[in-house]
């Protein structure tokens, strides 16, 4: 069978989807022509085509038919084609067709094929026995414009109405060529209408569209505007560019700063969602006082005051002896901490008895043991947080003259209880860790002339003139206790963002009599925070909280920062919404089922999670973006929503040290507690949203900056500084051939330190294997350092002494920090990869020694390989994979050795 084409009867008035009429003729057991198809297979001498045609019927086949019942009509270059014989095949696959032969074939116009019979009068009519509608088939032979290896059927439909449009100027954008074309339209269709008055009511409805039309408009050119990263106005479109390319647009953060509380009992906090703290403002009551929420601040503007709330994990125990915590000094005088310090000693007692507690809720600090010493009374423990603060002038003793920048906060690694036998002192020995190393000398105790002599000191030096009286000051600089880490923001809880609609969507009717498919979607739903601005701040772990430095938790990254905000969702009825029986959640979060938590994306996001996304606009309003069903969760229909977040972000959270003042409890009454608020340090970390000019600048030049691949020796070392710039001060890298693979060699140059820890060297090997390339072996080792044999000989001025200038030429070029901060010549960090030492450097640097009237460098050269010409080339060379080391230590004299000749002087 060849060109089959299935055909269908072409005289119809109509067109229609559903053909109810041929199974009617079915059911019925009427007969009638269903479809046909064309084949040809044979072939004339004369060289024309020979066609059969296909038949087939609604019924079975009738017995009667003869080859004058089938006529052949039609026809524009073969017309009167014959029908030669009729035969009727009945297949084994398929169902019986009727096989009409025919002379020839036709051409490639339609013919109408027709079941005919004669009446008493020998008139052509249709078939009696067949259905009126299916007496009649229209099909083609052949088709010029379809190949036989496709369905050639022509789908027919309704067409859709010829709509005419009218005479529009589409260059009209702006209000006045609105109102012009309306006015032309108008005086089109209604030429008797001439009013063109001001206070006209259709004046007036005509301006009123040209309004309307200017603003959609306006809106038609905003979308295109805000299509592009260069020409983008608004913030969240200009968000959503620059995450398309991994660029992190920050909303700013708030700021974090430490407080110290001072108590006149131990008490308790439990739950630190109960409390928070202010600063002062206008008519505000002594300091001390606690505040509570719902009385004294009721008539107090929330805009008065800054609201800090704590970060501290809960509960928060506070003791009085903590209030002030004496060093130690060992029985010495005139003492200091030094810059650089890890650890301390600090005065400590036993709780006294019964008897002798007369002046305990004074807060007064007893150092003497009792008879019956049970407990001690510091309860610091490894993980608590210290403040120091020198609260007393080194040189004067008076409080005033204290220096408000000598004060630092420490997180205890080491808590050591003991006694000071000599002196039968409870004391405890305390440490921290070398990221909270004092960063200046903390003085402790001093001898300064008295009150009435201190205009006799000139200076107020600790060397006093024989006439002056001088005293003993101690406790210059103490520890706090009691210390809360707080930031910025103020709580709203279970603000009412309303409930997801629905819409319904109607599917499409199939057959008659069947019920129509109405679903219910969740319609759009983009609530919009009342309050603003909305806290953006970085993530704090619990085990960072607990266990970090305390140095690294104020710095804040604000591309880390995510919004502070939770939702609660619950399907509730609508009418209890509309009654106001929604049973809003708890303000503390939960982490029950109705939970979801903000993302700073959704692509992440299952489509089962309970995520969604918070958008700012222009002007600082949050915007609530959920998920679609597949990058989130999409909210069901009925769900009702509360927002609990927080408020206040930017530059004016980095508040300045003491203005924070107040503890408020939302719900607690104390009637004899008093809790005095201290802020010894400033709020640090607040940070404005990024501008979105900075955005439109940094963002396409992201991706010429950030490595995703290692290629090159460069990538690697790049890599390692990119990602442990804290711990690495540079990183080098170079390819060698193992025989049969390449394997790429990574030296690393710690931070403050010459040997590194085998923990950086495996965390720094898992990071370069998820960027390196295949056949590339990672191989991180430290470098090689290079000891050196250095000889000075030094001759110093007549007038100064030997003994002076020598410790200070030891100094200058040792590999420690110094107590003036500076670090020595040698120190780790002056000395990297491939950097060697000049002879000129080094007399340089001696020579700004007071003192010193000449230097010659007798030896410069690598230890245990001899001279090489470095004094003649006034420069000792190091590889590039090489770093320089003198340590000057003579239990490890393998490490370099510096030798000092000093001549002259006295």
């Amino acid at each position: 069978m060849n060109n089959s084409l299935y055909s269908r009867d072409m005289s119809r008035l109509y067109t229609c989807q559903n053909e109810q009429r041929r199974h009617e003729v079915r059911r019925q057991g009427r007969n009638g022509l269903d479809y046909l198809e064309v084949g040809e297979d044979l072939r004339s001498r004369s060289g024309s085509f020979g066609a059969s045609l296909y038949v087939y019927f609604l019924g079975t086949i009738p017995d009667n038919l003869r080859k004058e019942n089938v006529r052949i009509e039609g026809g524009q270059r073969i017309r009167n084609l014959q029908v030669t014989s009729l035969e009727v095949e009945c297949p084994e696959d398929s169902e019986a067709y009727l096989k009409v032969n025919l002379n020839q074939s036709g051409d490639f116009s339609t013919y109408t094929l027709r079941l005919v019979a004669l009446d008493e009068q020998g008139k052509l009519i249709q078939h009696p026995d067949f259905d009126s509608r299916f007496a009649q088939l229209q099909f083609k032979f052949r088709k010029s414009d379809c190949s036989s290896e496709l369905d050639c059927l022509q789908q027919e439909s309704c067409p859709p109405p010829q709509l005419v449009e009218p005479n529009i100027n589409y260059l009209a954008k702006d209000y006045a060529s609105f109102r012009q074309l309306i006015l032309d339209r108008l005086s089109l269709i209604m030429p008797d209408w001439q009013e063109r008055h001001v206070p006209d009511l259709g004046i007036t409805i005509v301006e009123l569209l040209a309004y309307v039309g200017d603003y959609l408009s306006y809106y038609q050119d905003a979308v295109a505007t805000e299509a592009y990263l260069e020409t983008a106005r608004q913030r969240i479109s200009v968000r959503r560019h620059a995450r398309l390319i991994d660029y992190p647009m920050h909303e700013g953060c708030n700021a974090r700063t430490w407080l110290w509380i001072e108590t006149n009992f131990d008490v308790r906090l439990e739950d630190k969602k109960n409390f928070y703290f202010i600063t002062g403002y206008k008519n505000a009551p002594l300091l001390g006082t606690i505040l509570r929420a719902n009385e004294d601040l009721k008539d107090v503007p929330p805009n008065n005051y800054e609201v800090f709330e704590p970060l501290t994990p809960a509960p928060i125990q506070l003791y009085v002896a903590h209030n002030r915590i004496c060093f130690y000094t060992w029985g010495e005088s005139s003492c200091c901490l030094p810059s650089g310090s890890t650890s301390a000693t600090l005065v400590d007692g036993f709780v006294p008895s019964r008897d002798d507690r007369g002046d305990a809720g004074k807060g007064a600090m007893h150092c003497a043991p009792t008879d019956a010493p049970t407990q001690r009374k510091l309860r610091l423990k490894v993980g608590d947080i210290l403040i120091f603060e020198e609260i007393k002038g080194p040189k004067t003793g008076h409080p005033e003259d204290a220096d408000v920048t000598h004060r630092h906060v420490v997180r205890l690694t080491s808590v050591k209880p003991s006694i000071d036998e000599l002196y039968n002192q409870p004391i405890l020995e305390i440490e921290w860790a070398k990221e909270d190393a004092l960063p200046f000398t903390l003085c402790i105790s001093g001898i300064i002339p008295r009150d009435g002599d201190a205009n006799m000191g000139g200076t107020g030096a600790r060397h006093c003139a024989p006439t002056m009286s001088c005293a003993l000051v101690e406790d210059i600089s103490v520890a706090r206790g009691n210390v809360i880490l707080v930031d910025y923001g103020r709580t709203i809880c279970n603000e009412d963002l309303g409930t997801v609609s629905g819409k319904e969507v109607r599917q499409k009717c199939e057959e008659e009599g069947e019920l129509v498919k109405i679903d219910v979607v969740p319609d759009r739903f983009r609530p919009i925070l009342q309050e603003t601005p909305l806290t953006f701040s970085q993530p704090l772990l619990k085990k960072n909280l607990s266990q970090a430095p305390a140095s690294s938790l104020l710095n804040q990254d604000p591309r880390q920062a995510l919004p502070h905000i939770y939702l609660h969702g619950k399907v509730v009825n609508i009418g209890m919404v509309a009654m106001g029986g929604t049973g809003a959640m708890p303000c503390a979060p939960t982490d029950d089922d109705n939970l979801w938590i903000p993302q700073r994306d959704l692509i992440d996001s299952e489509g089962e999670n309970k995520h969604f996304v918070v958008e700012m606009d222009n002007d600082g309003q949050a915007h609530l973006r959920f998920g679609d069903g597949e990058l989130g969760l999409l909210p069901a229909v009925g769900t009702h929503f509360w927002a609990t977040y927080r408020v206040g972000n930017g530059l004016s959270a980095n508040v300045a040290a003491g203005a924070i003042s107040y503890i408020v409890f939302r719900n607690v009454n104390f009637n004899a507690l008093r809790l005095k608020v201290h802020q010894p340090l400033p709020a640090i970390g607040g940070t404005p949203p990024e501008p979105l000019s900075q955005v439109k600048l940094l963002a396409p030049r992201l991706l010429d900056n950030k490595l995703e691949r290692a290629i090159a020796e460069d990538d690697y070392a790049q890599l390692v500084m990119q990602n442990f710039s804290t711990k690495v001060q540079r990183a080098a890298a170079t390819f060698r051939w193992m025989g049969s693979w390449y394997e790429v060699l990574v030296i690393i140059d710690p931070l403050n330190q010459d040997d590194v820890d085998d923990t950086l060297l495996q965390e720094i090997t898992t990071h370069l294997n998820l960027y390196r390339c295949i056949g590339h072996d990672v191989v991180v080792k430290p470098a090689t350092r290079v000891p050196l044999d250095i000889a000075m000989e030094v001759y110093i001025k007549s007038d100064y002494l030997r003994g002076h200038v020598k410790p200070a030429l030891i100094d200058a070029f040792s590999n420690r920090i110094l107590p003036d901060g500076r670090r020595g010549f040698f120190h780790p960090d002056n000395l990297t990869f491939g950097k060697g030492i000049a002879l000129s450097q080094l007399v340089a640097i001696a020579h700004a020694i007071p003192g010193v009237e000449s230097v010659s460098i007798t030896k410069l050269e690598r230890l245990f390989e001899g001279a090489n010409g470095e004094i003649e080339a006034g420069f000792l060379p190091i590889g590039p994979l090489e770093i320089a080391r003198l340590d000057n230590n003579p239990n490890f004299p393998e490490n370099g050795k510096f030798f000092l000749d000093i001549r002259g002087g006295r």
